[in-house]
């Protein structure tokens, strides 16, 4: 499991791109890309921390003698 950081720094700096365009041009259709870009921003944020979850619950039952339980 490897994050993405360029990846998300990149959708990142694109949401506010979006939002910055949306604002001065009053397009909804930029805002929507904006949203867009910050969801999936968030879906490897959720994506990563699930990740972590699974190792540390796996590191816990490996250290409690507990695997499979």
């Amino acid at each position: 499991m490897s994050f993405d950081q360029n990846a998300f720094q990149t959708l990142l700096r694109q949401a506010r791109e979006h939002a910055d365009n949306a604002a001065a041009q009053n397009d909804p259709l930029l805002y929507r890309d904006a949203f867009l870009a910050t969801l999936q921003a968030l879906e490897m944020v959720a994506g990563e921390a699930g990740g972590w979850r699974e190792m540390v619950v796996r590191a816990t039952e490996e250290y409690m003698g507990d695997e499979g339980i």
